[in-house]
């Protein structure tokens, strides 16, 4: 009962638990221990809520349904820009995971990605050969993470690698954790194309951790005209720009 009031709320207090729970608050506090101890709760200043690791699941979970129109319009522009007999990277991301079906049309590809559901979707959706990544598995994320997946990618020569973002603005992309910078680095190193998606809410939004200047960029697909001052930064790194909605006036 409580975990399902929890997962709802995000916090309750020791009030609260009482209440619900119609017990004393020594047993309430007990409750509370064994639940902190089972890595269940976060124990608080006067009560409890969801572990930092279920906030993230839910942030993933919560961005995999918001702006999906947008994300499948992004896709589908990326979807095209893929041709026969190429190797290319799918990263883990919520908006790349609508690529796949936009895959139907190209033979002989090499799609490799360190996505759960991205490898599941390629399989449903896709004739390409399909190859994950090896490494711990990250249940928050969806993806496989650590040293293994950063030496696996050593082995391959992408034609072309689709990432999304987390902010974009006119110094550079954005990421919100500082485990995905090496990941990303090296995304760099051994691809011909890197193609950033970022939809119009990803515009002029700096986060914690930046991952490259524009001048390691290749392609930006986005779905809204580009503020004045990243559109000429764009322009002098010769970053291509592709709208998904064709390119919007001046």
């Amino acid at each position: 009962m409580i975990m399902q009031t929890l997962e709802k709320k995000q916090a309750l207090s020791l009030k609260e638990i009482i209440q619900l729970t119609g017990v004393s608050r020594d047993t309430a506090r007990r409750d509370i221990v064994k639940l902190a101890e089972n890595n269940l709760v976060q124990r608080t200043y006067g009560g409890i809520s969801l572990p930092q690791s279920f906030k993230r699941l839910d942030d993933y979970l919560q961005r995999s349904v918001e702006g999906h129109v947008e994300k499948q319009q992004l896709a589908k522009v990326a979807g095209e820009m893929v041709y026969d007999s190429q190797t290319i990277y799918l990263d883990v991301s919520t908006t790349i995971s609508y690529i796949p079906q936009y895959l139907t049309d190209s033979e002989n590809i090499l799609a490799v990605t360190n996505s759960i559901d991205i490898a599941d979707r390629l399989l449903r959706n896709s004739t390409s050969k399909t190859r994950m990544l090896g490494g711990n598995l990250d249940r928050e994320k969806r993806c496989v993470n650590g040293t293994r997946p950063l030496m696996e990618l050593e082995q391959y020569t992408f034609d072309i690698a689709f990432l999304s973002v987390v902010g974009i603005d006119s110094s550079g992309v954005y990421y919100a954790y500082e485990e995905d910078l090496d990941m990303k680095n090296k995304l760099r190193e051994q691809t011909a194309k890197l193609v950033l998606l970022a939809d119009h809410r990803k515009i002029n939004q700096a986060h914690y951790f930046k991952a490259y200047s524009w001048d390691q960029v290749d392609i930006l697909i986005t779905n809204e005209a580009l503020p004045k001052e990243l559109s000429k930064i764009l322009e002098k790194q010769k970053v291509e720009v592709f709208y998904s909605g064709g390119k919007p006036n001046d």
